[in-house]
């Protein structure tokens, strides 16, 4: 929920951070110290050879280890907000206390009404209607639901929201992600709650409530806008209420600003190379169905809705991309931002978002059917986002044969809400397939809640697969930290962890306090790891001393 990022980082004591006369709303707060660090461990370490060892006291290399990516991720992320901050429409937050106020915005013609549900709200004496846009799946040989509902909106001060479900009969109601703490009520088939903050969430009625979910029903809840650009600023394109037709590989420019208004509906896709201080930001919908081939195959040759590569200062913000053929936002370069951007498509390669180095990806919401979160361009951080993952790709993809040495990534009070994993073996919660001849190291995973997923919790391999050539040599993957993982769903295939030779192998892993069907795991039996003993080595799976890990994930 942006509740825990957005207007809370906005407390933080800005002076000490010595950005002079940079505005509070400009800067995120620092990743507080984790509760989970220190004190004493219990559990089993696994050493190459088949070597295991008993864990049994405190781990001071661990707690040192994540204090330092910790510490050079905040600085990462406090140079992005420098940067940000010089941009003329680059403030993502919205000011602390706003007064109450309400918008909703116009369906733009032709627009797709939900028949599935309808949404009112409502702000004191005002009550409205939110508008429901639906789009269909679209590859239906695997896809498990039929279409997906949502509204948009922004808003501060309490709401509240009514939820009516059109078609069929339902005995209950709920809102996820578990960790916002929404409390419903239920009556004549309507889900009534009440929001106090900006949230992207899903409302789903009993008893359809886990996978699969033929008709989700999402909300994207936002925070009031801010940095708005008038349509006469001649470094802006202004795409007002309506539908735009801007077609494919629209470029980029430096000093730009592309502005889509809440009711703007664009087919266009977005691209650009060695740019700076570049803008995309709004409450409109980039739709990229109008490149959709119709085939797995051929979608392979279109365009991502986003592209940016080489680039410096970019900040994608606000707005919703929806039946993308390929990626969504590819944003690569240095000191970039991606933030409360949602993402519904449904293709193989849809990945939500990458981020190059010096990266913000925060308050995110991503339901495609590739890679969600891809950290693998650091430093960076990744918080407060909310994953619905279909039954291709992973929620957190740490390597997809990657050539240069990449390390520092926190990774944070992010929430996986449904994986739709079902049937291609590799697919897990945490996965890398690295065939690359990068060193990919320094990883903190921490306070992550997963709902609804029983397929892998951990798939972490080097690979010799059939997207790399194996003549460019090989890496490894080092310096990983879970902890305060929670899923109280089992999970019907092994974690596995696995170097590709004893030469490039998996090394220094921590799994911590991480919590699966109602036990806290402290050793691969007890987990149902599966490591391969020849080509791993330090590979730890422990918890607290005092109390295990019924905690972990809450926030």
């Amino acid at each position: 929920m942006q509740a825990r990022t957005g207007t809370i980082r906005l407390a933080m004591a800005v002076a000490a951070l010595g950005f002079g006369t940079l505005t509070a709303a400009a800067v995120p707060a620092q990743a507080a110290a984790r509760p989970t660090a220190g004190g004493d461990y219990v559990g089993t370490q696994y050493d190459q050879g088949g070597v295991t060892q008993p864990i049994n006291g405190p781990q001071p290399s661990v707690d040192a280890l994540a204090g330092n990516i910790t510490q050079v991720t905040n600085r990462a992320v406090q140079q992005v907000a420098r940067d940000r901050a010089q941009l003329p429409y680059g403030q993502i937050y919205a000011p602390a206390h706003e007064p109450e106020q309400l918008t909703t915005y116009p369906a733009p013609t032709g627009a797709t009404a939900s028949d599935q549900y309808s949404v009112s709200l409502q702000q004191g004496t005002q009550q409205t209607s939110s508008f429901v846009s639906k789009v269909d799946a679209r590859k239906t040989d695997t896809n498990e639901e039929l279409d997906t509902s949502w509204t948009s909106f922004s808003f501060a001060g309490p709401v509240r929201v009514a939820v009516q479900k059109l078609a069929g009969q339902a005995t209950g109601c709920l809102v996820r992600p578990a960790p916002d703490h929404i409390k419903t009520t239920f009556a004549n088939n309507t889900c009534y709650f009440t929001l106090t903050q900006p949230a992207n969430i899903s409302v789903e009625f009993a008893p359809d409530t886990t996978d699969p979910i033929l008709h989700p029903m999402l909300m994207f809840a936002n925070a009031p806008e801010t940095d708005v650009p008038p349509p006469s600023d001649p470094n802006v394109l202004y795409l007002g209420p309506g539908v735009h037709d801007l077609g494919a590989d629209v470029q980029l420019h430096s000093n730009e600003t592309v502005y889509i208004a809440g009711g703007a509906w664009v087919d266009a896709t977005f691209t650009g190379t060695g740019l700076h201080n570049v803008v995309i930001t709004g409450r409109g919908v980039i739709d990229g169905l109008f490149i959709d081939t119709g085939s797995q195959t051929e979608n392979k040759n279109q365009p991502g809705l986003i592209d940016i590569s080489d680039s410096h200062n970019v900040v994608i913000n606000g707005i919703t991309l929806v039946d993308a053929p390929r990626f969504n936002v590819r944003a690569l370069g240095t000191d970039i931002t991606v933030h409360d951007i949602k993402a519904i498509s449904w293709w193989y390669s849809t990945d939500c978002i990458w981020a190059g180095n010096d990266s913000l990806v925060e308050d995110n919401f991503c339901k495609v059917n590739d890679d969600s979160l891809k950290p693998m361009s650091g430093p960076g951080v990744i918080r407060d986002n909310v994953v619905w993952q279909l039954e291709n790709g992973a929620p957190f993809m740490i390597s997809w044969n990657i050539e240069t040495n990449q390390s520092y990534f926190h990774v944070y009070d992010n929430d996986v809400i449904h994986a739709e994993q079902y049937f291609l073996s590799p697919q897990a919660i945490f996965r890398a397939r690295h065939a690359g001849a990068a060193t990919m190291s320094k990883y903190l995973f921490e306070n992550i809640t997963v709902e609804d997923a029983n397929w892998r919790l951990f798939y972490i391999i080097l690979e010799d697969n059939k997207w790399y050539n194996p003549t460019l040599g090989y890496g490894q993957i080092s310096d990983l930290i879970f902890r305060n993982i929670r899923s109280d769903t089992p999970f019907t295939q092994p974690s596995v962890i696995a170097g590709v030779n004893p030469q490039h192998e998996v090394t220094d892993v921590a799994i911590s306090n991480v919590y699966m069907d109602g036990a806290c795991a402290d050793s691969a039996a007890d987990g149902n790891f599966q490591i391969d003993p020849s080509t791993t080595n330090q590979i730890s799976i422990m918890k607290s001393a005092a109390g295990g890990c019924q905690d972990a994930g809450t926030r």
